[in-house]
């Protein structure tokens, strides 16, 4: 019974570094186009069904008035529903034809794939945003997060996106470590 959970959360770990494989193909980074600025720093544990994360770095709202606290949109990803749904958008970004974030995100949320959130928080006064995702059920997921989302301009700052794979195991001893 432990082996073969240990297998599937090999699997799941396995399905994982190809999701953020495919999240990096599709969201190359831009920085040349971009003003340089620290990035985000997305940070999550799994403390038996319960990850917690912690975002730091998280910028004032420059685009409308600067002492306007940044926001993070935040999501959990199982990464099991994500693959598939993932995969073709991989394709399309390696053939060199571009692909419309938005839809993915759609497909992602109609399809299950993101199973918590999302969770919009505003920063704290140092720029960082906390928060706890509860009662997930065993897996391999991501937690994913956006600051300072513009979905009417549509535009992009990848240095305001960041993913951090997580296992959650909860083998009844009531931790488990992120998968990194």
């Amino acid at each position: 019974m432990v082996r073969s959970s240990f297998f599937r959360i090999g699997i799941g770990a396995a399905v994982a570094a190809f999701v953020l494989t495919v999240l990096a193909a599709i969201f190359p980074a831009v920085a040349a186009a971009q003003d340089t600025r620290t990035p985000i720093a997305l940070a999550a544990t799994v403390t038996g069904t319960t990850i917690d994360y912690t975002v730091d770095n998280v910028p004032n709202r420059r685009d409308t008035f600067p002492v306007i606290r940044g926001e993070c949109t935040t999501v959990l990803v199982n990464t099991a529903v994500a693959a598939p749904i993932l995969a073709p958008a991989a394709v399309e970004t390696l053939s060199g034809r571009e692909i419309d974030a938005y839809d993915l995100l759609q497909r992602l949320i109609t399809d299950g794939a993101i199973t918590a959130g999302p969770r919009i928080q505003f920063a704290s006064e140092t720029g960082q945003v906390t928060g706890s995702f509860t009662d997930t059920p065993r897996g391999v997921y991501l937690v994913a997060t956006l600051c300072n989302m513009r979905p009417i301009s549509g535009e992009f700052e990848p240095e305001l996106l960041d993913i951090v794979p997580v296992v959650v195991a909860d083998l009844r001893a009531g931790s488990a470590t992120p998968a990194q």
